[in-house]
């Protein structure tokens, strides 16, 4: 069911989109803000993600396959659901047969020759792994910005830890605006976005992503939440 994954996250891009005042934003717009989203979390690149849309449209029979586990949780989760699972489980899939089609593993006749190839592949990813968390540069969410941490393994499974990304070093701050404060550009565009932390207070930030702390998706400032909430 990855097809109707990405198509409802598609959807669900357009719409922020537009409503940011992008009139009819092109499917190459809507894989740019996805890829930012996914990339807070996972480095994934826009073109990708394009082309598995692209391959919904094209009329193909059948799902199409994201083999990375941590852009579907994204997805998921940009959907406003847990994990993959109450995905499927809440959008009435047979649940146990999506799951056992997405974990097939292709049977071999000849079992030494299998337990050699995961052999291999296991010392490859331990490998690789090594290399990549230990030369990956990470940076942590410090109460108003990001800053450059060391890799810490329980701080990454926690969801803590995040890949370093410079323009989220620089840019990327919470902020605290008043009615004095600038709230768009000259030509219109948004300079703040807004999100609710896990008590349910409103933050503010200079960039748009994902609130650094519920991992849910910030939303351009409009002038009812400035009148309402700020200047009020």
């Amino acid at each position: 069911m990855h097809r109707e994954l990405l198509i409802k996250a598609f959807k669900k891009v357009e719409r922020e989109l537009i409503s940011e005042g992008i009139n009819s934003p092109s499917v190459n717009q809507c894989a740019q803000r996805l890829s930012e989203i996914i990339s807070e979390i996972f480095p994934y690149g826009d073109r990708r993600l394009r082309d598995f849309y692209n391959e919904t449209r094209a009329g193909t029979e059948g799902d199409i396959n994201i083999p990375q586990p941590k852009v579907i949780l994204v997805l998921s989760q940009y959907l406003g659901y847990g994990n993959y699972k109450e995905f499927l489980t809440k959008n009435s899939i047979d649940e146990v047969k999506a799951i056992q089609e997405e974990s097939k593993v292709p049977q071999k006749k000849n079992k030494l020759k299998l337990i050699v190839i995961l052999f291999v592949l296991v010392v490859i990813i331990v490998f690789f792994g090594y290399q990549y968390f230990n030369k990956q540069r990470w940076m942590e969410w410090e109460e108003t910005h990001y800053v450059e941490v060391s890799f810490d393994s329980e701080k990454l499974s926690e969801g803590n830890l995040k890949v370093y990304k410079e323009e989220r070093i620089i840019d990327f701050k919470k902020v605290t605006p008043t009615c004095a404060s600038k709230f768009f550009n000259d030509d219109g565009s948004v300079r703040v976005w807004y999100g609710k932390n896990k008590d349910g207070d409103l933050e503010y930030f200079t960039g748009y992503g994902l609130h650094p702390l519920t991992g849910k998706t910030l939303k351009p400032i409009t002038q009812y939440m400035i009148g309402k909430y700020i200047c009020k």
